[in-house]
């Protein structure tokens, strides 16, 4: 009795141990459109939709690291100061940041649900297309160049369309607040 308990144990922990074996390290690639511009709130004109491209090391099945690189062109309105004069400006904005994500098992064997944290560096330069750039600076706040550091976090999904494609959704802050992409797993 006592070497069939033992051989039915180690037969259990073979297979558990060959199940967990499954997942393999890999790479995601991500590369999406923000759907939402983040200076949308001074309305601004998107002459660049924002654009994502992410690579995440999925080095276990629940938690990845990554990189993520972002870029927009955005123009002001025309803007009225208190004394009549007007301005207008383009801003040029990127990030580049580190990323960490938690992520969920696998729902229906096809929906990833994850989150995490994004830090890193963000970089606006603004060109003055109308008035003068002092004044815009003094009300404002906002000058030629200006670059800061950048701590946001953020949740999405993944939907596999095949073994290697699918398509991703992201909602957090950086170049836009909603993203939305297609992501190829290498």
């Amino acid at each position: 009795m006592k070497k069939l308990f033992l051989s039915l144990t180690v037969l259990c922990f073979s297979i558990q141990f060959a199940q967990a074996q499954r997942f393999e390290p890999h790479v995601d690639l991500n590369l999406g459109i923000g759907v939402l511009p983040t200076f949308v709130k001074d309305h601004g004109k998107a002459k660049m939709l924002p654009m994502t491209l992410t690579a995440d090391y999925k080095f276990t099945e629940n938690f990845s690291l990554g990189l993520a690189g972002s870029y927009s062109i955005t123009e002001s309105g025309v803007y009225q100061f208190r004394d009549g004069t007007t301005a207008q400006w383009r801003n040029k904005f990127s990030t580049v940041t580190l990323r960490a994500a938690a992520h969920s098992g696998l729902i229906n064997g096809c929906l990833n649900i994850y989150g995490g944290l994004n830090v890193g560096y963000t970089n606006s330069a603004i060109e003055m297309m109308r008035g003068e750039e002092k004044k815009v600076k003094t009300e404002r706040g906002i000058g030629r160049t200006g670059s800061n550091f950048l701590y946001t976090a953020f949740l999405g999904s993944r939907y596999c369309l095949g073994e290697r494609l699918g398509l991703f959704g992201e909602v957090g802050f950086g170049v836009s607040i909603a993203t939305v992409g297609v992501s190829v797993r290498l």
